[in-house]
């Protein structure tokens, strides 16, 4: 909510060094605004804000709140503090370069897990109390800082910390780790286990289960002694690290809050220290909304082929949907805000695609109608979708089953003999149930057709039009051969079609 209203976070995330310069982003800021971007992921790193102890520069945060309001571009800031892509390379000098004060993490060497990634990269132990203490005395300065330069609210959320977890080993082998790792399990997780009984995810469930739910001892003796018990472990330690950081900036400036995931498993990366272990992966929820409980929303960061395959697994107790990277492929916005009821999706490295209208319209588009979807998603009443050609998707409205078929080419259709290879080509859109025989469909390169059990469904009115700050304006009346191709391949059409029953 901002303002007092929805808001639909369509923008990207910048690129992690970008916002460290004022110099390096003033032609992005205008480039941003020219393309309509209404929200940023920026981001402050703790690195720069507290470069000695206790002594606090804001300039690149103060610069990037001063941009985005001079354009009307809300902020969504990431607090990179101690942690970024499982490592520590944020965390300022003075706290690196004191291991007696704040140790480093340690892994198993015999049995290190190597993938697709470097070991080489500063990483300290999330058990360190020292740590946690000056984090988040570090975020609260900033949140303190945010209240007393933004009272309009430019920033609406931030993120804290970035894709937290220990890449290498299932758990942190240090001296404190291992001392964590004898005490007993936190009463408050296996309250928080038992309120949940049967509503746990089926992962979190059965593993407690194989020991019998116990409701105390040690973590070796209720989880259990292998790389799955040890992932729950770590998911307790971030999440616990992440909650004391993030209540100690609410306290300042109660703003949303949120963290977000590196996935996994993943094929290709399937042990924990693969992936992060001990991040807010989809199947830890559990164990981050007991150990994190101020966190508003855990959000993931999808690369992946399958996105509406990831997005599903977030989409479960409770948990909104927000997308802070993703490829900046305008399809996956659609999906993402129709099928799963996103409240926001970033494209990251977006001031590396500034010449990628398709993206900036997608956004424009969606913006302009903005109020229509955040009706539509409370009602439940809206679908999104990406198709390639080929491929269909079905939904049910109101009794209507409605087909979309992914985009056809057409190169041969008016004769053969050009010697073209067979094209994939993309479409994508969302559909709206507007009235119990009406739809707006805001589509690309697509097709739909309707049909009920009980009745003939004929097209009956046909309307393209465009929205403008929320109010509908009519267009052309489609028919004759408009009405088979509603939504071309070149551009986003916004159309209003009311339907005809007729007895069978």
């Amino acid at each position: 909510m901002v303002d007092g209203v929805p808001f639909l976070s369509l923008g990207g995330e910048l690129h992690n060094s970008s916002p460290s310069s004022p110099e390096f982003m003033a032609p992005i800021w205008d480039r941003l605004a020219e393309q309509g971007v209404r929200s940023i992921i920026g981001a402050a790193s703790w690195q720069l804000v507290e470069p000695e102890e206790g002594v606090f520069d804001f300039t690149s945060v103060d610069d990037q709140v001063t941009q985005a309001r001079a354009r009307g571009i809300k902020l969504v800031l990431i607090w990179f503090g101690s942690y970024k892509n499982a490592e520590s390379s944020y965390a300022p000098s003075w706290v690196r370069r004191d291991e007696a004060r704040f140790p480093r993490a340690e892994r198993d060497q015999e049995r290190l897990l190597t993938g697709r990634f470097s070991l080489d990269g500063p990483i300290l132990s999330v058990f360190c109390e020292n740590l946690v203490e000056a984090d988040g005395r570090a975020f609260a300065a900033l949140m303190r800082h945010l209240r007393g330069i933004d009272p309009d609210y430019t920033v609406i959320a931030v993120q804290v910390q970035n894709e937290v977890g220990l890449l290498g080993d299932s758990r942190d082998r240090s001296a404190l780790a291992d001392a964590a790792w004898a005490e007993q399990v936190p009463a408050e997780l296996v309250r928080g286990l038992s309120f949940r009984g049967e509503a746990l995810q089926q992962w979190v469930r059965e593993l407690w289960q194989r020991n019998g739910s116990l409701e105390s001892g040690t973590w070796a003796e209720v989880f259990g002694t292998d790389p799955l018990a040890e992932e729950v472990f770590m998911s307790w330690g971030f999440s616990s690290f992440v909650e004391r950081v993030a209540r100690a900036g609410i306290a300042e400036h109660a703003l949303p809050v949120f963290t977000n995931a590196w996935l996994g498993p993943q094929p290709n990366a399937k042990a924990p220290g693969l992936y992060p272990s001990g991040g807010p992966v989809s199947r830890m929820i559990d164990i981050w909304q007991l150990g994190a409980p101020s966190l508003d929303f855990l959000s993931p960061d999808i690369y992946i082929e399958d996105f509406a395959g990831a997005l599903s697994t977030y989409d479960v107790a409770g948990n909104a949907i927000f997308v802070p990277e993703a490829r900046p492929d305008p399809g996956l916005a659609f999906v993402a805000v129709g099928a799963y009821r996103a409240i926001g999706f970033h494209p990251f490295g977006i001031d590396a695609v500034l010449d990628f209208d398709d993206l900036f319209r997608a956004f424009s588009v969606m913006q302009s109608m903005s109020t229509v979807i955040t009706d539509a998603q409370a009602t439940g009443s809206i679908h999104g979708f990406r198709l390639v050609t080929g491929e269909q998707d079905q939904i049910e409205f109101g009794g209507y089953t409605v087909t979309i078929s992914g985009p056809i080419d057409t190169r041969g259709m008016f004769g053969t003999g050009t010697g073209e290879e067979a094209a994939v080509l993309v479409g994508y859109g969302l559909i709206i149930h507007t009235g119990e025989d009406e739809f707006l469909v805001l589509a690309r390169g697509t097709s739909l057709s309707f049909s009920r059990p009980d009745s003939i469904i004929e097209l009956d009115t046909v309307t393209e039009g465009v929205f403008v700050e929320g109010r509908w304006i009519p267009g052309r009346t489609l028919n004759g051969d408009e009405r088979y191709w509603m939504f071309p391949k070149d551009r986003l059409a916004a159309v209003r079609i009311e339907l005809l029953r007729r007895g069978k």
